[in-house]
């Protein structure tokens, strides 16, 4: 995104909502989301999309401007998100997929039975609660992945701008980072603290 661009995105939010030219920034979200059709009927129709319109530029100026995440940052984050999903097979189908509840379909799961301790009954709640925490954070890591999924595999590649595909890319390799964080803590502790 160019700083010229940047700079009439924040100029056209930082207006009060009486004195904004509901036309201009429908121009803008044009250009930003490259969706012609959305676009079109922005500018056709100013007064009735006037909020969408602020919504949609306000969306993105969260995303794009203020954490100054450009098309390169979030196509390297995407990167590191599909090697994630690879990774941890977010992609593949539980085995004993049928009514039940997500989280008991995963707890069937041999590699999440696989990483119990022992020793699991006798270590302290908090570390207990490591184990237990990363069958939510795994939920979370295929929920954001198939939010991905459903944002890319659009036949219009133009209504998946990077503001959309920027929040789960990120949450999805933050969560990658506290899964791992967590089974460190709970496969490394020591009842007498490492002495």
């Amino acid at each position: 995104m160019d700083q010229n661009l940047k700079k009439q995105l924040q100029d056209w939010l930082e207006t009060p909502a009486d004195k904004r030219d509901v036309t201009v920034g429908a121009m803008l979200c044009r250009r930003i989301t490259r969706n012609i059709t959305l676009g079109n009927n922005y500018e056709r129709f100013p007064a009735r999309f006037g909020k969408m319109v602020e919504y949609q530029l306000s969306k993105f100026a969260t995303v794009r401007v203020k954490e100054n995440a450009d098309h390169a940052m979030v196509e390297r984050l995407a990167v590191q998100a599909e090697a994630v999903a690879e990774k941890h097979a977010l992609d593949k189908r539980l085995p004993g997929f049928d009514n039940w509840q997500e989280q008991k379909r995963i707890a069937k799961t041999p590699d999440f039975v696989k990483g119990r301790r022992a020793d699991h009954d006798s270590l302290p709640e908090d570390i207990q609660a490591l184990y237990t925490e990363n069958l939510a954070v795994m939920q979370k890591m295929r929920h954001c992945r198939a939010q991905l999924l459903v944002i890319m595999n659009t036949k219009d590649s133009s209504v998946c701008p990077d503001a959309d595909r920027y929040p789960f890319v990120k949450e999805l390799i933050d969560l990658d980072a506290q899964y791992r964080a967590n089974w460190q803590r709970y496969d490394t502790y020591t009842p007498d603290g490492g002495k």
